[in-house]
């Protein structure tokens, strides 16, 4: 029975990995996880190569050529699997990025919306070559573009070109010209290549959007203004980024993040009187009420009724201390198996902080809004009971509080604690509370061709100035909104929140980060110095 050398089983088992993981790379995953396998099975492929290679010998046995034939077989054969392997891994490029940094990663914002592209997108960027942040922002266009068919992209100097510039009708540096069919968007003075993925939103969308705010119940929106006011503070990612030290000054409940985060992405928005009106304005591609503090006047609930049933897409945030009147109850909530108390929920496990009136969700169910959050806080939020729906209305609850929450009344919220709410309600009705649901398909007794969506929350603060940085606030507010709109050009974006990022952790993450950090971790060192002396005594 032969006997095999250690090196012959060190090359077998590379051949059988090599193998394994390029079976792998083709079979059905994501983009990035089979060009890694990919990446991975060419590796191993030249790692085999290289140990072949020190084992051939420099000259075979035999007379003139009959020495060298195999050797040149050999060679011949290595030189054609490298240029197959290095074929394979350019149509599968994969990008890794070492830095701690990530410097050299394009921003998720502009590749996200590229690889959902599914129409042709061109884009120029026009930059300043001695400016080190536009050089950067081109290298960074030039990396996510690869492998990108539907994306043509061109960098121009504009000191080169600049009658080409004119011709356009740029001018200024670091200008970006994003062209898809008949539609152009400029958009000047960008150094950060965030910005464009928000651009080429703007430029996919095949025609302008309207966010119709709701006002006259005391909510906060208030028209976009002209411009915002902006502070900076001195950050160390600030010297690298630009604008990344810049936080916007507004007032703690209004909706200026949120309206600019719509803006960045092509929607206007507009406010609208419900209670002057006897109908929904045509224009309107979405009705959001965020935020009411009064009660609907007679008849505003039924026009709601009236615009959904002919499949129109509504935005509801209500507040506990929102007084839900019966109509608003019956009509619109009921008609479509909801319901809601005038109660805040608490819920001790899952919460931001110290603070139980300030929910904090981790898991949700599978829907297009949910897609890719992270954690989210829902503050002084009040429940929505789901009850049953009716059998042409498809019912999502996106966001629930955990098992151990109860209900208290609205006037409980502020300067709450867990330890406090204990000792006050030793015994509450514990049970997951429902916090946001979504709602598809059609109103009860209206035509079959007429779907409506609605999304319904037991909070609008989510979406304000103050909560809307939160980890995935921001970007659960904006998914919201174009998951009514029927906005899929791409997955959800995250928007920019004008604010310094913060590292938000629920009460059970900072529980965790202190066993690990101050109990564990030196109890660790101490039981590994007892165990060297042991050892050395």
């Amino acid at each position: 029975m032969p006997r095999f050398a250690r090196s012959d089983i060190v090359i077998a088992a590379l051949v059988v990995a090599a193998a394994g993981f390029g079976l792998l790379g083709f079979a059905g995953f994501s983009d990035k996880v089979s060009n890694g396998l990919l990446f991975v099975a060419w590796s191993l492929t030249l790692l085999t190569l290289f140990m072949l290679a020190i084992r051939v010998p420099l000259r075979g046995s035999g007379p003139g050529l009959s020495a060298w034939a195999p050797s040149a077989l050999i060679v011949s054969a290595a030189i054609a699997v490298v240029i197959a392997a290095n074929v394979a891994l350019y149509r599968h490029d994969v990008h890794f990025d070492l830095t701690r940094e990530a410097r050299n990663t394009p921003p998720k914002q502009l590749t996200d919306v590229l690889d959902h592209l599914h129409a042709p997108l061109a884009l120029t960027y026009f930059y300043n070559a001695g400016d080190a942040n536009a050089v950067a922002t081109a290298d960074w266009i030039a990396i996510a573009a690869r492998n990108h068919p539907l994306l043509t992209f061109r960098a121009i100097d504009l000191d080169k070109e600049p009658g080409l510039a004119r011709d356009i009708g740029v001018h200024a540096y670091n200008t970006a010209v994003l062209q898809a069919g008949d539609r152009k968007v400029l958009a000047e003075n960008v150094t950060d290549a965030a910005r464009l993925g928000y651009a080429a939103l703007r430029v996919l969308r095949e025609r302008p959007e309207t966010i119709c705010f709701i006002t006259g119940h005391g909510e906060t929106f208030r028209p976009t203004p002209a411009h915002f006011h902006y502070s900076h503070v001195e950050t160390l990612r600030g010297h690298d980024t630009p604008g990344a030290g810049d936080v916007l000054i507004a007032d703690p409940e209004q909706l200026d993040r949120l309206q600019l985060a719509l803006g960045e992405i092509g929607f206007d928005m507009r406010a609208i009187v419900t209670a002057a009106m006897n109908a929904i304005p045509p224009d309107c591609a979405v009705v959001a009420e965020i935020g009411p503090r009064t009660a609907f006047a007679s008849g505003e609930a039924e026009l709601l009724v009236k615009y959904l049933k002919d499949g129109g897409r509504l935005l509801l945030l209500i507040d506990p201390l929102f007084a839900v009147d019966s109509d608003f109850a019956s009509r619109l909530l009921g008609t479509v198996g909801l319901s809601t108390a005038p109660a805040i929920v608490i819920d001790p496990v899952n919460h931001f902080r110290t603070d139980p009136d300030k929910v904090a969700v981790p898991y949700y169910a599978p829907h297009p809004i949910t897609q890719r959050l992270a954690l989210t806080v829902f503050a002084q939020v009040r429940p929505i009971d789901v009850l049953q729906p009716p059998a042409t209305v498809n019912t999502v609850v996106l966001a629930a509080s955990s098992q151990d929450s109860y209900q208290r009344p609205p006037s409980a919220a502020g300067g709450m604690t867990v330890a406090t709410d204990r000792q006050s309600a030793p015994n509450p009705d514990r049970a997951a509370q429902s916090l946001a649901v979504a709602l598809e398909g059609v109103w009860p007794g209206a035509p079959s061709d007429k779907r409506f969506r609605m999304v319904v929350a037991g909070t609008s603060k989510f979406a304000t100035n103050e909560y809307f940085p939160y980890v995935s606030n921001g970007e659960m507010s904006v998914a919201m909104v174009r998951w009514l709109a029927d906005d899929d050009t791409a997955a959800n974006v995250t928007p920019q929140t004008y604010d310094l990022p913060e590292i938000v952790l629920t009460s059970r993450q900072m529980r965790d980060t202190f066993i690990a950090l101050e109990l564990l971790l030196p109890l660790t060192t101490v039981f590994c110095g007892v165990l060297m002396w042991w050892r050395r005594r």
